[in-house]
C-alpha cells in the first residue's frame, strides 16, 4: 500500500469515528432503573456493590454503590441488561432480564448479609474458582489456582493449558492447528519461536494470573495467529497500602534448582506503585534423538544436552487515577537469560554430546562413527520493554484506551564445535572444527488507540495501531583447525530485516431482541517488509533483497442466543493471517551440526485460517464445535542435499482442514472433590506436497484429554491432580506424532494465620512425557524423539506480608478492574 493509500484509509476511519460519534450523540435516549437494597431485618444496606451489565456480553455497563439510605438510581442507555448486587465480595442478588425501555423501579430488593462488616473486605488467597472455565468465547486456565504449576515458569505453565502443544521447535500449536500468536497481558511480544521460549522461561509461574485462550479472536485482536491467540494475564494486587508477597522454591530433577519471586505494591489514594524480581538458576538436561535413512545408508544419532542458562527478571511499574474514570500508567520489564561454561579452550565441560553411527541399509554393517561435541562459552537473550498506557471509562460504556510499547530484544550465542570421524573399527580419521558468533538484535515499537461507545441500543468500537520491528542477525563461522581462528566469508553473513504493519479496525454489537445479539467486524492490515542478506567482501554469496508490500482484509462476525434456561448459544467466524518469522526468509545455510543445516526462504508466503466456530455453554458445561481452513500451509521440510548432508527448508505445502470438537465440564463430586476435564478431538486433513517429494494427503483423528482435580483434605491442606494425554498426531509435509501423557500431583498447606503456602509437587512422575515423531518421504525416512527434564520435585514457600485488606470504595466505582489487568 503506498503512503497516499494510506492516508486516505486512515482518513476514511477517521471520517466514520466522527460520523458514528455524531449519531450516538443524537439518538441515545437514557432511562433510569431505582431501587433500594435491604437486609432480611429490613434495614438498609449502605455500600452494596451494583453492576448493570449487557444482557448478553457480560461486559459491565454501569457500576456503582448504594446509598446509606439503600436506594440506588442508575441512568443507561435504552437496552437490555442484567442487575447483580454484591455485598462485601458475595454476590447477593442477580436480576432476570430488564428490558429498558422505560423508567424501571424494581422496589426493594433484600439481600443476606450474615454477619458481614463494611468496614473491611479481606483479600484471601484462595476463592471459587475452578483450575479450568469458561469465559464468553474465552477458555481460561487459573494458573494461581494450580498447585503443580508452583515453582515452573510461564513455558512450563503453557504447556499445561488445555489443547496448547508446545512442540520441540519451540513452535505452539492449538487443537491440532499451527501458528497461535502469544500475547503478554493483551500485547504483542514480537518474538520468533525462540526468543519467546526464552522470554516465557524467564517469567515465573507465580507471575501469572492466568492463560487465556482465545479461539476466534474478534476484530479488535490483532490478525496475527491462524491458530488463535494466547494471552498471558500477569497478577496484579489490588490491596491499600504497602503489600506484597516473597516465594522461594527448590526442584530436583537430575539436578537441583532454585527459583526466587519477590512482588511489591504500594497503593494511596490515587497513587499505585509496583515492582517485582525474579531468578531462577540450576541446569536443565535433555536428551533427542534424529536419524534418518537415505541413499542405501542409515544415520543414527544421539545427542545429550544440557542448558546452564540462568533466567532473572524485573518489573517497575506505576498508575495515577486521575479521577473515577481516567487511569494513566507506565510498566518497566526486564528479562534476561544468561549462561555457559565461561571456557572456549576446554571442551570438557561441553554442554552438548552428540554420537552419529552411519550403517549401510541392506548389511547393517557400520561404515563410520561421528563424535561431535558441542560448547557454548557465553550466551545470553536480553528482553527490554516499556509501556504507556491511558484508560478512560466513562459513564453508558464509553472508552478510550491508548498504549504506546517500545521493547528491545538482545541476544548473542558462541559455539565451539569439534567433529571427529572415526573408522569402523574405531580409527580415527580426521576431524573438522569451527567456533560460531552469532547476535539477534530487535527493536520494535507498537502505538494503539481503542474507541468505544454507545449508539442506540448497539455499541461500536473502534480503533487503529501502527507497529514497526527492525531485526538485525549477525552470523560469523570461523574454521579453527589450524588453531587459529579464520572466518569463512562463504559461511558469514548479516541479514537485516524491518517490517510496519499499519492496522484499523470498526466492530459493531447489538441485541437483535432480549436474547439474541450480534457483533460484526472487519480489520484491515498493511503489511511492508524489507529483508536485506548482506555477505562479507569476497564471499561467493549474492547479497539479496526481499520487500513486500500487501494489504489483506479481515473479516470477523458473532452471533449469541443466551436463554435463561437452556444456556447461551454462539455462533463465530474469523480470517487471520501468520506471518513468516523474519529469520524464516533469510536465504542463507546455517549449520546445526557437520551433517545438517538450515536454510531460510525468501519466497515463504504467509498462510491463512477462516476458521467457523459454534459454541454452547450451559452451567459448567460447555461444548464447541470448530472448523478451520488454512491456505498456504508453511512447514519446515527436511531435503537431502548431498549424499551425506540435510537441509531444513520452510515452504509453503498446500492446504489443510481442521474439525475439532471441545468438551468441558465442571463437577463438584463431594464437598472435598472438585473435578474438571476438558476433551478436545480434532480430524486434520492435509493437502501438500513439494516438488521433491510429490504430494501426500495425511488425514489422522487426535485427541487431547486434560483432567484436573482438586481434593480440600483435613489439616486445612489442599491436593492437586493434573494430568494430560495427548494421542497421536500429524503435522507438516507427512509427520506422524506418537501420543505423550503427563500425571503431576501436588499438595499445599496455609501456614500462619494463612499468611502463608507451603507446596510439595511431583511433575510427570511416570516420566511419560516424550516426543517421538517419524515421517516418512520419497527416498527419505526420519525418526526423532525429545525427552526433557520434565519429572521434577518442587518444594515452594510463599509468604504473603503488609497490608491484605481493601477499604476502596475509589476501586469499586471506577469500574477498571477489567481494564488495569491489561496494564
Amino acid at each position: 500500500m503506498t503512503s497516499l493509500n494510506i492516508k486516505q484509509f486512515l482518513l476514511s476511519l477517521s471520517i466514520t469515528i466522527c460520523f458514528f460519534s455524531r449519531s450516538a450523540a443524537q439518538n441515545t435516549v437514557k432511562f433510569t432503573l431505582k431501587g433500594a437494597i435491604r437486609n432480611a431485618k429490613n434495614e438498609a444496606i449502605d455500600g452494596a456493590t451494583l453492576l448493570l451489565k449487557d444482557s448478553i456480553s457480560g461486559k459491565v455497563v454501569i457500576q456503582d454503590l448504594s446509598n446509606p439510605d439503600g436506594t440506588f438510581t442508575l441512568t443507561a442507555a435504552s437496552g437490555n441488561y442484567m442487575l447483580s448486587v454484591s455485598y462485601l465480595t458475595v454476590l447477593s442478588y442477580q436480576s432476570n432480564f430488564l428490558k429498558l425501555s422505560d423508567n424501571i423501579d424494581l422496589g426493594v430488593i433484600h439481600i443476606e448479609t450474615a454477619g458481614r462488616s463494611l468496614k473491611e473486605i479481606v483479600i484471601e488467597s484462595t476463592g471459587s474458582k475452578p483450575i479450568i472455565q469458561i469465559q464468553g468465547r474465552k477458555l481460561i486456565y487459573n494458573v494461581q489456582k494450580s498447585i503443580t504449576a508452583q515453582g515452573t515458569n510461564a513455558l512450563e505453565a503453557l504447556k499445561k493449558t488445555p489443547g496448547v502443544i508446545v512442540n520441540q521447535d519451540n513452535s505452539i500449536t492449538l487443537n491440532g492447528a499451527s501458528g497461535a500468536l502469544v500475547m503478554i497481558n493483551g500485547r504483542q511480544t514480537y518474538l520468533q519461536a525462540e526468543e519467546l521460549s526464552q522470554l516465557l522461561k524467564s517469567i515465573p509461574s507465580s507471575d501469572l494470573k492466568s492463560i487465556e485462550i482465545i479461539k476466534n479472536p474478534s476484530a479488535e485482536y490483532d490478525a496475527a495467529g491462524t491458530g488463535g491467540i494466547v494471552n498471558l494475564v500477569l497478577q496484579k494486587s489490588l490491596a491499600e497500602g504497602f503489600n506484597g508477597s516473597i516465594n522461594n522454591g527448590i526442584a530436583y530433577g537430575e539436578t537441583i534448582k532454585q527459583n526466587t519471586n519477590l512482588n511489591l505494591n504500594f497503593r494511596k489514594g490515587k497513587m499505585n506503585i509496583f515492582g517485582g524480581y525474579n531468578h531462577n538458576f540450576g541446569h536443565f538436561a535433555m536428551d533427542y534423538d534424529n536419524d534418518r535413512t537415505t541413499n542405501g545408508k542409515v544415520y543414527l544419532n544421539a545427542n545429550h544436552d544440557v542448558d546452564k542458562r540462568h533466567s532473572m527478571g524485573s518489573t517497575l511499574g506505576a498508575d495515577y487515577a486521575i479521577d473515577t474514570n481516567k487511569t494513566i500508567g507506565i510498566v518497566l520489564n526486564g528479562n534476561f537469560l544468561s549462561g555457559g561454561t565461561g571456557s572456549m579452550e576446554s571442551l570438557k565441560n561441553s554442554l552438548i554430546e552428540s554420537l552419529t553411527n552411519l550403517y549401510d541399509q541392506s548389511s547393517g554393517q557400520l561404515l563410520q562413527t561421528l563424535k561431535s561435541q558441542s560448547n557454548y562459552p557465553s550466551q545470553h537473550a536480553n528482553r527490554y520493554n516499556a509501556n504507556l498506557n491511558y484508560r478512560y471509562k466513562g459513564r453508558n460504556n464509553t472508552t478510550f484506551d491508548i498504549d504506546a510499547d517500545y521493547g528491545f530484544f538482545d541476544g548473542a550465542a558462541e559455539n565451539l564445535s569439534t567433529n571427529r570421524f572415526y573408522s569402523s573399527d574405531g580409527q580415527f580419521q580426521s576431524s573438522n572444527n569451527f567456533f560460531v558468533a552469532n547476535s539477534r538484535n530487535i527493536k520494535l515499537y507498537a502505538v494503539k488507540a481503542d474507541y468505544g461507545f454507545t449508539i442506540g441500543n448497539g455499541r461500536i468500537v473502534t480503533g487503529a495501531k501502527f507497529s514497526n520491528v527492525n531485526a538485525s542477525n549477525i552470523f560469523n563461522q570461523y574454521d579453527t583447525n589450524s588453531g587459529v581462528n579464520i572466518i569463512d566469508i562463504n559461511l558469514s553473513n548479516t541479514f537485516k530485516y524491518q517490517e510496519q504493519i499499519t492496522a484499523g479496525y470498526l466492530k459493531y454489537e447489538t441485541p437483535i431482541s432480549d436474547k439474541i445479539s450480534m457483533d460484526i467486524g472487519v480489520r484491515l492490515e498493511n503489511t511492508h517488509s524489507d529483508g536485506n542478506l548482506q555477505p562479507l567482501a569476497g564471499s561467493t554469496q549474492v547479497p539479496t533483497t526481499v520487500g513486500r508490500d500487501y494489504l489483506n482484509v479481515f473479516p470477523t462476525a458473532g452471533l449469541t442466543l443466551k436463554t435463561e434456561d437452556s444456556g447461551t448459544y454462539n455462533l463465530s467466524f474469523a480470517r487471520r493471517i501468520d506471518r513468516p518469522a523474519y529469520n524464516s526468509l533469510n536465504p542463507f545455510s546455517y549449520p546445526v551440526d557437520e551433517l545438517s543445516y538450515w536454510k531460510g526462504n525468501p519466497f515463504l508466503q504467509p498462510q491463512y485460517a477462516n476458521t467457523l466456530s459454534l459454541q454452547y455453554s450451559h452451567k459448567s458445561t460447555t461444548i464447541s464445535a470448530g472448523y478451520t481452513h488454512t491456505s498456504d500451509l508453511a512447514s519446515q521440510i527436511t531435503e537431502v542435499i548431498d549424499a551425506n548432508r540435510i537441509i531444513m527448508v520452510p515452504r509453503n505445502i498446500g492446504f489443510q482442514n481442521n474439525f475439532n470438537l471441545t468438551f468441558t465440564q465442571q463437577l463438584k463430586l463431594t464437598q472435598w472433590w472438585n473435578f474438571g476435564v476438558t476433551g478436545i478431538g480434532y480430524l486434520l486433513e492435509n493437502k501438500v506436497g513439494t516438488l521433491e517429494f510429490g504430494n501426500y494427503s495425511p488425514s489422522r483423528f487426535s485427541g487431547i484429554i486434560n483432567i484436573q482435580q482438586t481434593f480440600n483434605l483435613p489439616g486445612n491442606i489442599t491436593a492437586e491432580a493434573a494430568s494430560i494425554f495427548n494421542s497421536s498426531n500429524i503435522s507438516g509435509l507427512n509427520s506422524h506424532t506418537k501420543g505423550n501423557s503427563q500425571i503431576d500431583i501436588g499438595f499445599q498447606k496455609k501456614l500462619i494465620h494463612e499468611q502463608a503456602t507451603l507446596s510439595l509437587a511431583a511433575s510427570d512422575i511416570f516420566r511419560t512425557n516424550r516426543i517421538s515423531t517419524d515421517s516418512q518421504l520419497s527416498g527419505l525416512k526420519l525418526h526423532s524423539t525429545y525427552v526433557g527434564e520434565s519429572r521434577q520435585l518442587r518444594l515452594n514457600f510463599t509468604y504473603r506480608f503488609g497490608n491484605n485488606k481493601i477499604k476502596s470504595k475509589t476501586d469499586r466505582e471506577s469500574g477498571l478492574q477489567n481494564e488495569t489487568q491489561r496494564l
